[in-house]
């Protein structure tokens, strides 16, 4: 995983996964929680919930993969732990990417943040190697009993370097801290059966969306041309409106599920489109600092897993002596003043709305694919694509990743990736939308699918023009 988008301190992630041996689809929360001493005073000014100790909330990586082992896994925490040991202890050479975000911490972090990752206080050289010692302390430790990174010398030695720096996250925090097995929400699409993890994941707008997209034959389409890449935006627009007005922590805020959900809703939506009316929410975030991993194996279990920092470093706090940075949790929550009852707004103990959309689909009652990637609030608008690429064209898994992307929440322009031909963006423009391009139309996409014999799988995975598509025999 990269470092920088992903940690030991992130903030949270979330899984959805088909057991074979159950014969069962189930997704585990881990998402994070704002401190106990969360008031709105302290966020008068929204910045501070972007960078820096009030942007911190509980770390739920550790507790959120100790309870995907032992819900799901067949080796034990100390196991797992010992690849990423050994990494942190030996070191790994240092490559272009990480020079460039070690480059910005050291020009946007504080001088002890940067010596908890970097004890020299400059980035590493490409090409030289990466030693983390106080990483690797720290692994070593939490493999043995992945609790104690919730109670005793670990949970105090964050809290008080956060304290020290103004920010309010408390032992108390860590203590309260929990994952949840969650019931996926899932649809019917097509003669599939789709699932994700239910709110505050964001899977249920790509649900929501290819139900309404599943209300137009897209048969006679051309797989990717303007008319199917307008039609996925306006059914996205309107998604994304309701995504705004209900979504939050279902612990607070009452979220219509199976109203968004129903066919009537979906046939409603799909009028809206025909008509030509658009939602209005508001513009993307470009993050791209999340990491999402999809596996299927010979026993027909399939995983999709997204996990994240936030943005590149999260907060930018680090601790000393653990090696950690924090994710930046609090930066998620909605803090408009004109937005104060948001149902994503803040309050003590409250998980935050996130994007991530891991998800595993079912033909006939059977393992048929996982899907997932990075990238924000793209993360949403492409996996509802990359499950329409697979179903209604018919893809690969190295064509789904590579296929042209379209993303939008409301206003225009619509942004496209750089695999939209000219002439479809030019046709775009005569049906009267406003185009853009952008490179970052979500991240390094994964797909894996099984045949209906299940005889064979099929991966890919992608970032940029770096594809890599591999086919395994059973």
């Amino acid at each position: 995983m990269v470092p920088y988008q992903v940690g030991v301190g992130g903030y949270g992630g979330t899984i959805c996964a088909y057991h074979a041996a159950k014969n069962k689809t189930i997704s585990i929360d881990f998402d994070s929680r704002a401190p106990l001493a969360f008031k709105p005073n302290l966020y008068t000014d929204p910045a501070k919930a972007q960078h820096g100790p009030l942007a911190v909330s509980v770390p739920a990586i550790v507790a959120g993969l100790d309870r995907i082992l032992r819900e799901l896994g067949t080796k034990s925490f100390e196991a797992v732990c010992a690849p990423a040991i050994t990494l942190a202890e030996n070191g790994f050479p240092v490559d272009s990417a990480l020079k460039r975000a070690m480059d910005e911490l050291v020009q946007s972090g504080d001088a002890n943040s940067i010596r908890a990752l970097l004890p020299d206080g400059k980035a590493i050289a490409v090409g030289q190697l990466w030693v983390q010692k106080d990483l690797a302390a720290l692994l070593k430790r939490i493999a043995n009993d992945p609790a104690s990174f919730y109670s005793g010398d670990i949970p105090k030695a964050i809290c008080s370097r956060v304290k020290e720096m103004g920010g309010i996250l408390d032992e108390q925090d860590f203590a309260q801290y929990e994952p949840k097995v969650t019931e996926p929400v899932s649809i019917d699409y097509r003669g599939y059966t789709l699932f994700t993890p239910p709110p505050p994941a964001g899977g249920l707008t790509a649900l929501c969306t290819l139900k309404t997209l599943e209300q137009f034959d897209l048969s006679h389409l051309p797989p990717w041309g303007a008319q199917y890449l307008e039609l996925f935006a306006e059914a996205t627009k309107r998604c994304w409106a309701e995504r705004r007005q209900y979504f939050g922590d279902p612990d607070f805020v009452k979220i219509p599920i199976e109203q968004l959900l129903s066919p009537d809703t979906a046939k409603q939506r799909a009028a809206s489109v025909r008509q030509g009316h658009w939602a209005q929410t508001h513009p993307s975030d470009p993050s791209n600092h999340t990491v999402n991993i999809v596996a299927t194996d010979a026993h027909h279990n399939l995983v999709s897993l997204t996990l994240t920092q936030g943005d590149t470093w999260g907060s930018r706090v680090g601790i000393p002596g653990l090696g950690l940075m924090l994710g930046h949790g609090m930066s998620r929550f909605t803090y408009s003043s004109q937005e104060r009852n948001s149902p994503n707004a803040p309050a003590p103990g409250k998980r935050v709305q996130h994007n991530m959309s891991p998800m595993v689909l079912l033909k006939n009652s059977k393992p048929y694919g996982a899907i997932g990637l990075p990238g924000g609030t793209r993360i949403v608008t492409v996996t509802g694509q990359l499950a329409a690429s697979v179903i209604d064209f018919h893809a690969t898994p190295a064509q789904a990743i590579k296929a042209p992307r379209i993303h939008t929440e409301g206003p225009e322009p619509l942004w496209l990736s750089p695999a939209v031909p000219k002439a479809v963006a030019d046709e775009l423009e005569l049906m009267g939308h406003q185009v853009r391009r952008n490179q970052g139309i979500g991240g390094a996409a994964n797909v894996a699918l099984l045949d209906e014999s299940s005889s064979r799988i099929q991966i890919a995975s992608a970032y940029g023009d770096d594809a890599v598509a591999i086919r395994n025999a059973e």
